[in-house]
């Protein structure tokens, strides 16, 4: 059992294992159940996932009952396909999954709370992206959903994961340096690396707050959520490459 990110870290290396395999060990100690059944649920939020994404760019598009939002991710997949992009595809891949996944919730659709429904398009923008550039297997995926449910769940348990408490520094924050944390390890980074590319993240955000429009946080969460996909992806590759050491033991 671990509580703190220090207790993760030392528990993965003292037992020479990656993250996600101490997370699905405590899930199996935890609830009782069988590896494959742990195993499953978790296919399932990944399959959700792709759900969201593909939905998010089916006909014109999906919209909010608001009309605030919508049809962004649609946009973003055709300027992708015209080839001429100012930033590389990988970046554009991610903001299209991200956003298509918060069109979808925004629209009352179904998504994974990733570690909210606020947040929720996050860590498909991330591991669907890499993903797409490191040709990671289904294998991989459903593991990289199970690093960052260790290092969210250590966030849930000694902050906050709710916008309305902690503005989006809560959400897309933690989101972020789940995501950031879970992408070190699927590039073959350590677990002491996958703690230093969330201290990073999260860092970086210290202060994000969440300014509704027109009442409601519907703008702000998307557009954050996009921006900070980016951000995780760089943290991961500060932690790989021995960039510079961060503090994560708490």
């Amino acid at each position: 059992m671990f509580s703190t990110i220090k207790e993760l870290v030392a528990l993965a290396t003292e037992q020479k294992k990656p993250i996600s395999e101490i997370m699905i060990e405590q899930e199996m100690e935890m609830t009782q159940q069988s590896r494959e059944y742990i195993w499953e649920k978790m296919e399932k939020n990944l399959q959700t996932m792709k759900n969201a994404v593909e939905r998010s760019v089916e006909g014109e598009g999906v919209f909010s009952p608001t009309g605030l939002t919508g049809g962004d991710a649609l946009k973003m997949k055709k300027y992708r396909e015209r080839g001429k992009t100012l930033s590389g595809d990988s970046i554009l891949a991610g903001v299209q999954y991200a956003l298509g996944t918060n069109e979808v919730n925004a629209a009352m659709g179904l998504v994974c709370a990733t570690p909210t429904a606020g947040a929720s398009g996050t860590l498909p923008g991330v591991v669907f992206s890499i993903s797409d550039t490191m040709n990671l297997n289904h294998e991989q995926q459903v593991r990289f959903l199970f690093t960052s449910a260790a290092f969210g769940m250590v966030v849930a348990n000694n902050a906050m994961i709710a916008g309305a408490t902690g503005g989006c520094q809560a959400e897309v924050g933690s989101a972020s340096a789940m995501a950031a944390a879970a992408a070190v390890e699927a590039a073959g980074g350590t677990p002491q690396e996958s703690s230093e590319a969330f201290a990073t993240a999260l860092g970086n955000l210290l202060g994000l707050v969440c300014d509704p429009v027109a009442g409601l946080v519907e703008v702000t969460v998307r557009e954050a959520k996009c921006d900070w996909r980016r951000e995780c992806v760089d943290c991961r590759r500060y932690g790989t490459c021995g960039h510079y050491k961060r503090d994560s033991s708490r």
